[in-house]
């Protein structure tokens, strides 16, 4: 035992090697911005503006999921969920929560900042930063929040637990709130979830590297890929660019959370005295929830019941598979990066935003 933190970090170093290795450049760039949460950690949110000649009502929020950065919102480039949302007269304000590397990189053991933190820390204090910068220099009253996976169940959690009032309407992709029957592979990972308590970091953004360069891998990931998406269903250089510019590595402890997750069934802060799954019949704003048939990591059942759960009047779903005439059953990440992504899951969800934000105003 003694010697396997010097071993993790030769293995880290070396795969960090992978990674420094000519990646895809990503042409679609904003203004970026690091506001600082009252706990003291940086955020990014990268800024693009409308590219029409008026700014929809309120600006956008996307955020991302677990494991991940803002970047795979904008490698499709014309056809990602950032461009669509231009184009359609929306502000768009990317979001990425604590931990991620363009805000500054966190320390393994020592440093202002390590990876200590967890998803309640996402829910009470990321959030909250990200809309009070948003807001203040959008001087609008509220946003939009379009959230894929995690990033659709920290708002989940906001809206639900805190009474927060600054979100007009709520788009999520892929993003469960109960974990009923866990499938195999995430089974698997909470058998492993022990390592949480030992290693420092879980290094997803150097595996996802290493996945990338070294292809005899892919026989390696013992159904985790299909779990993430559907490979069939993503060109081969968007994938690329999802591996090696998209992931990011995950605190121990966030980790672990979720491993409790899919032991108890429900979504739950880490000291178990607030179950965040409870209280999904408080969130009444309207709210599109859009859902891959293929999707591992929120199928149907839990799918649903997310949305019977959620009060709103105003609500629906948006199902992206070959049962609705689609061209292919879509995966959890795909719903953003597939193939055909933006026509049969990006476009449906962004004009039933425009729907709610008809209110315009002339840019100068």
């Amino acid at each position: 035992m003694r010697n396997i933190f010097p071993r993790i970090l030769c293995i880290t170093f070396c795969l960090q090697i992978l990674i420094s290795c000519s990646t895809p450049k990503i042409a679609l760039q904003g203004k970026m911005f690091h506001p600082k949460t009252t706990d003291d950690w940086n955020l990014s949110l990268e800024y693009f503006p409308s590219s029409q000649k008026f700014t929809r009502k309120n600006p956008v929020i996307l955020c991302h999921g677990l494991a991940a950065n803002r970047n795979y919102f904008k490698i499709n480039e014309d056809n990602s969920l950032v461009s669509i949302l231009q184009k359609q007269g929306f502000d768009v304000y990317l979001l990425e929560l604590r931990g991620r590397n363009a805000a500054g990189k966190p320390g393994i053991w020592f440093g202002e900042h390590t990876y200590d933190y967890n998803f309640d820390d996402y829910v009470k204090e990321d959030v909250n930063t990200a809309i009070t910068e948003v807001l203040e220099k959008s001087k609008a009253d509220k946003v939009n929040w379009i959230g894929h996976s995690m990033g659709g169940m920290v708002v989940y959690a906001r809206l639900g637990t805190y009474k927060e009032d600054r979100i007009s309407n709520l788009i999520t992709f892929g993003s469960p709130f109960f974990f009923p029957e866990p499938n195999k592979t995430f089974r698997m990972l909470s058998h492993f979830s022990f390592l949480s308590y030992i290693i420092p970091v879980i290094p997803t953004e150097s595996l996802a590297a290493a996945r990338q360069r070294i292809p005899l891998l892919k026989y390696s990931e013992a159904g985790i890929g299909n779990m993430i998406y559907h490979e069939p269903n993503i060109e081969e250089n968007v994938l690329e660019s999802l591996r090696l510019q998209s992931v990011n590595n995950v605190s121990p402890t966030e980790i672990q959370q979720f491993a409790d997750w899919s032991e108890d069934g429900v979504v739950e802060s880490e000291d178990k005295k607030i179950v965040y799954s409870s209280n999904l019949n408080k969130i009444q704003i309207p709210t599109l929830v859009v859902w891959g048939t293929r999707d591992n990591l929120s199928p149907s059942h839990v799918t649903r019941r997310v949305y019977d759960e959620i009060s709103s009047k105003d609500k629906s779903i948006h199902i992206v598979g070959r049962s609705q005439g689609h061209s292919q059953d879509y995966g959890h990440t795909d719903l953003l990066i597939g193939k055909k992504a933006a026509e049969e899951a990006l476009l449906p969800a962004v004009n039933w935003l425009v729907d709610r934000n008809k209110e315009l105003k002339l840019n100068q």
